[in-house]
């Protein structure tokens, strides 16, 4: 079962810009360090966002 999205005009959910906002944060706490743990699980929560709203955008074509 696919859990429904509401996706903007350019194909993203909120959850997946607030994952943006996120993963902006943890980069900017880790001193843009892209080695740095916090930012690597919220780049993949990123990551795991947009392949949501990317299967959900696939699904709902006619």
């Amino acid at each position: 079962m696919t859990t429904r999205r509401d996706l903007n005009d350019c194909g993203f959910s909120s959850e997946t810009i607030a994952a943006e906002y996120e993963t902006d944060a943890a980069l900017k706490e880790a001193g843009n360090d892209l080695t740095d743990p916090y930012f690597a699980a919220a780049w993949a929560a990123e990551q795991e966002q947009r392949h949501l709203d990317w299967d959900y955008a696939q699904k709902a074509q006619p």
